[in-house]
């Protein structure tokens, strides 16, 4: 029986204590730390990467490194194929180290994938084992390559800084997204990333900077068209994403207000009718005073009436304009018709079929009640 058990534990011990016969050296690997899609044209698409050089990540550099330029920490090359896959293919080719995505942070679409859709795509970041849900999906005016390319002051590599961005901002991860897309009645945004030029004067010391500016308004999987500067705080305002925020709004003709958002929260009623279907939306906002430039007397009843006035009018124009630009287009940026699916699920398969249609005409009450705190600290004025 003793001989038995040795017998097994040595069995055991032999399993346990082999070595590795599969692994990787990591010197092997090209680790992506983020990944742009462009379509070229019809059935070509071109996929970059941008992967770090370990060996100058220590020095400074002559210019950042963008697109495998000498003493730069990072590399950037493409491939082109007829899908993403072939994409890769092609770019596997040039390379002495084995493309490995379990690092990849970030997604950039190119615009003109995204307005073709950029579903398949997608799915191919969920077939790769190695590949992260948690990665952040972007979109840009033009090129992706473009993105990666940059050279920003901050971070030695610009996929660092995108993550950052867009985990500081309104960032939608790939799980996110697919999400958002699968849900009934609902479509989603992306941020917009885009390159800016340092405004640093006539210094020489210039980069291409990145810039998240905006949203992409998206119906199911294609890009419809990107937000102007009304539509981004009316965007932010529906998807609950002002807190924290300056915010800044005109009281006469020439003076502004600057207030921090401390609370915004939007409660949405449906109204019942059977022939058309009609919302109600009540957002009720409340701010601190940050920056009162026309020295208004805010404990006056009459002038806080009229500044709170001023900044309810302006919040609802700007999400009636999101509203009215993606209804228009037949996205359904908000979700009324999840709202539908959810509470009034025998009009919602009433409705569904057509529901894009429906859109253009939906009628939308919006009601703000914003509510200012008035105690700031007035510093020192000139003259004491």
């Amino acid at each position: 029986m003793l001989k038995h058990k040795a017998f097994f534990l040595l069995c055991i011990c032999s399993i346990l204590l082999s070595g590795c016969w599969d692994r990787v050296e990591v010197n092997d690997l090209a680790y992506v730390i983020a990944t742009g899609f462009d379509k070229l044209e019809e059935n070509k698409f071109k996929v970059s990467v941008q992967v770090p050089l370990p060996g100058a990540m220590g020095g400074e550099g002559s210019s950042g490194g963008g697109g495998g330029t000498s003493g730069g920490p990072f590399y950037v090359d493409s491939g082109i194929g007829r899908n993403v896959r072939e994409g890769n293919d092609d770019l596997q080719q040039r390379m002495s180290r084995r493309l490995y995505f379990a690092h990849r942070r970030v997604l950039v679409l190119g615009e003109e994938l995204a307005r073709g859709g950029f579903n398949k795509t997608l799915d191919v970041v969920l077939e790769q084992p190695e590949s992260r849900l948690s990665a952040y999906v972007l979109i840009t005016h033009g090129d992706a390559i473009n993105i990666l390319n940059a050279t920003p002051h901050f971070e030695k590599l610009p996929a660092e800084g995108l993550r950052e961005m867009a985990k500081m901002g309104v960032g939608l991860t790939v799980k996110d997204l697919l999400v958002d897309i699968e849900r009934p009645g609902k479509d989603s945004y992306l941020p917009v990333v885009e390159t800016v030029t340092t405004q640093n004067a006539e210094s020489d010391d210039k980069k291409e900077e990145i810039k998240v500016n905006g949203f992409g308004i998206l119906r199911d999987d294609e890009l419809k068209f990107f937000t102007t500067a009304q539509e981004t705080l009316g965007l932010l305002w529906l998807i609950n994403e002002a807190v924290g925020n300056n915010y800044t709004f005109k009281v006469g003709e020439k003076d502004e207000l600057n207030v921090n958002i401390q609370e915004s929260k939007i409660n949405p009623s449906y109204n019942k009718n059977e022939q058309k279907p009609s919302f109600s939306l009540k957002i009720d906002v409340k701010a601190k005073m940050e920056q009162n430039e026309p020295n208004l007397n805010l404990n006056e009843a009459d002038t806080y009436e009229f500044v709170k006035t001023e900044m309810e009018k302006q919040i609802k124009e700007e999400v009636l304009a999101i509203l009215d630009h993606s209804h228009k287009e037949g996205s359904d940026i908000y979700g009324f018709g999840w709202y539908l699916f959810r509470h009034e699920h025998r009009q919602w398969e009433d409705w569904k079929d057509e529901w894009a249609s429906l859109l253009e005409d939906l009628d939308v009450n919006v009601e703000v009640d914003a509510e200012i705190k008035r105690t700031i600290n007035p510093g020192i004025k000139i003259g004491e």
